[in-house]
């Protein structure tokens, strides 16, 4: 099967450093090395995912690169569609699940600046169906001596996870609350506050369901369902045409096919690209993971991150508020812990929702961002004044390491 390139940077603009060139909805593209970055080391990059391409080990990659407000680097290469020979586009819509957890985040601290809630404020004032919450410790059910606070949502300490836990009895009661049949952000609250905390709010790192509960606050606290107001105060604002809840008939095809892998089998279809739940009518508006979109949209979030809220003349957010939110959330928390934080490799602690790079809370990294469940990831590098965007379609992927992957080829790219 031949794989075909439909968009490409081949790194000609080495010799054209202060000159530009259209691509990706009309966004400039300038030289790498007119901002400090270097052609060569990303052109190690682009080989290195190619190749994962022709191994067949994953489908399809588009990875964007900014830097000092100019693009560096977009790369598209082989399949949305392998079974019918359908090529990546520089417009093609990918599935990017958690990646859809900061967007939320970014909606509810708009709402902060408000002044419609504090960090510290109980959720129970709010989502009354929080007030009394319990703690499964073993098999006992206990009350809990400190509320959930608003904050425990946005840097994932509320003790509520996905439903896989080390007790039987608390994974049970997930299996039993069956979520996934609420048909409103309203009756997936009022299920999950039925179940029980792993932990006393505020005392360890959880990952899970914190920021579904966000979605249903920026609703309460809006009047608005979470779709309208994204769309009324993030979405249009930073040009994200294409990031939907429920993706419009017109773009379908525009959408990738979901991927699965296995020693066994390689890369099989998981999810059709026309037949699945986006394309079908969408009342829950999953604010942690429900979100489709496309690399350029994505950077356009990220660029607003980079510029400490604001984006093309618009302010989304305050600069000091982006500050807050790329802090050190986790101080108090480990206060309550001997060992480290069961954070994701790489990661050393956590904001408001996003993840902090580093290696160990001692040393943190201005390097923020996160990733989603088919392997799609971001990045914002305060530092160094550049971000960047990978989307791609394949689960499991962690055995691809392609994370630490793209952060080394990129960071081996900075010219000091």
């Amino acid at each position: 099967m031949q794989i075909t390139k439909v968009f490409t940077l081949f790194f000609f603009l080495i010799s054209l450093s202060c000159q530009s060139h259209k691509t990706l909805n009309n966004k400039l593209l300038y030289s790498t090395e007119s901002v400090k970055l270097s052609s060569d080391s990303l052109a190690k990059m682009t080989t290195y995912f190619h190749q994962l391409v022709d191994e067949k080990k994953l489908a399809g990659v588009q990875i964007g690169v900014l830097r000092k407000d100019e693009l560096v680097y977009f790369d598209t290469y082989g399949f949305a569609d392998i079974e019918n020979s359908k090529a990546l586009g520089e417009n093609s819509i990918f599935r990017i699940f958690s990646m859809t957890k900061p967007i939320v985040s970014v909606a509810l601290m708009q709402l902060y600046e408000q002044g419609k809630f504090q960090l510290n404020d109980p959720l129970h004032q709010y989502l009354p169906a929080f007030k009394d919450s319990k703690i499964l410790q073993d098999s006992t059910l206990i009350s809990s001596p400190t509320p959930l606070r608003i904050v425990d949502l946005l840097r994932h300490t509320s003790g509520y996870s996905y439903g896989r836990t080390n007790n039987p009895k608390l994974s049970e009661c997930y299996a039993k609350a069956n979520l996934n049949s609420s048909t409103s952000n309203e009756d997936f609250v009022n299920q999950l506050a039925q179940i029980p905390l792993q932990f006393e709010p505020g005392t360890d790192w959880q990952y899970g369901f914190s920021t579904n509960v966000v979605g249903r606050l920026v609703e309460v606290l809006s009047g608005k369902s979470l779709d309208q107001y994204l769309q009324d105060h993030i979405l249009m604002s930073l040009q994200m045409k294409d990031t939907h809840f429920q993706l419009p008939k017109d773009k379908v095809d525009r959408f990738t096919v979901g991927y699965r892998w296995s020693e066994e089998n390689g890369l099989y279809v998981s999810e059709a690209a026309d037949d699945n739940r986006y394309v079908r009518e969408v009342t829950r508006f999953n604010g942690g993971g429900g979100l489709v979109s496309t690399t350029a949209d994505y950077l356009n979030f990220c660029q607003m991150l980079l510029n400490k809220g604001e984006w093309n003349g618009q302010r989304i957010l305050k600069a000091e508020t982006i500050d807050l939110m790329f802090q050190d959330h986790l101080k108090d928390v480990r206060l309550n812990q001997a060992e480290p934080l069961r954070l994701p490799l790489g990661e050393a602690s956590f904001g408001l929702g996003f993840a902090i790079k580093g290696n160990s809370p001692d040393e943190l990294q201005q390097v923020f961002g996160w990733g989603g469940a088919v392997g799609t990831y971001f990045k914002v590098d305060l530092e160094h004044d550049l971000a960047y965007v990978m989307m791609i379609q394949i689960s499991p992927y962690r055995h691809l390491g392609l994370r630490s992957r793209i952060q080394d080829f990129v960071n081996a790219a900075i010219i000091k």
